[in-house]
């Protein structure tokens, strides 16, 4: 990495590195000489010393009548480092109220066709890590169609990262299924119909999904918050 580029880190244009790395090498220097060793036009040279002088890295000096400007010592690149470092500090709390903001905005994933109930049921295992938990609300639904619509080898993978299931289904869905380890049933009486929308719910990670098997279509949704809620409704 060559002078100029490090410097730049430090907030110098490259005008203003070729300036001062000449003024290191010739010692001082008039406007002609910066020039010349330069082959900067004179109005850049005469726009960015001025800048130099702010950051305390050039000066000037007198000798009769003409003036010279002098390069300071390299050391004084440690004020500026610590002016970039000031500055990056007084910028975080803004920039991570922006981060934060844009963290909580709810993203929305709207999947059409067979694949989109498929794609969610990959996302969890591509979501959850080993042992984590998801929850589900079944629908009569879900029950004929959905082990048509599974990833390859889902059951096996699930079971591969130990994930364990909660289930929130009708006494009469879940008559029909056979009790499995890692899974936890609960019911609701059918009369409430809650269950007869043929859609499931999942909640897993920050995320919600809905798969819609009448429409054949899912959505999900990536929020921290609102998974949370969601997840703390189907404890309750």
């Amino acid at each position: 990495m060559d002078n100029i580029t490090l410097l730049s880190q430090l907030g110098l244009s490259e005008k203003e590195s070729i300036i001062y790395l000449s003024l290191l090498s010739s010692g001082q220097e008039t406007i002609s000489g910066i020039a010349k060793n330069t082959n900067l036009h004179r109005p850049i040279i005469y726009k960015t010393l001025p800048i130099l002088q702010n950051k305390g890295l050039v000066t000037t000096t007198i000798k009769g009548e003409r003036k010279y400007f002098v390069a300071e010592p390299p050391e004084k690149l440690h004020g500026l480092l610590q002016e970039t470092e000031r500055t990056v500090q007084n910028l975080i709390p803004e920039l991570q109220a922006i981060y934060t903001s844009v963290e909580k905005r709810p993203t929305v994933k709207f999947l059409e066709g067979k694949k989109g109930i498929t794609f969610v049921f990959e996302d969890i295992l591509q979501t959850l890590k080993k042992g984590d938990v998801f929850y589900r609300y079944s629908s009569s639904q879900s029950l004929t169609h959905s082990e048509k619509l599974l990833p390859k080898n889902y059951q096996e993978r699930r079971d591969e990262k130990q994930l364990e299931r909660f289930v929130i289904t009708s006494d009469t869905i879940a008559k029909e299924t056979k009790p499995q380890l890692e899974r936890a049933v609960k019911t609701v009486p059918k009369q409430f119909g809650l269950f007869d929308y043929n859609i499931t719910q999942l909640i897993y990670g920050n995320k919600i999904a809905f798969n819609d098997y009448g429409s054949e279509s899912a959505l999900i949704i990536e929020n921290k918050a609102m998974a949370d809620f969601q997840r703390q409704l189907f404890k309750t």
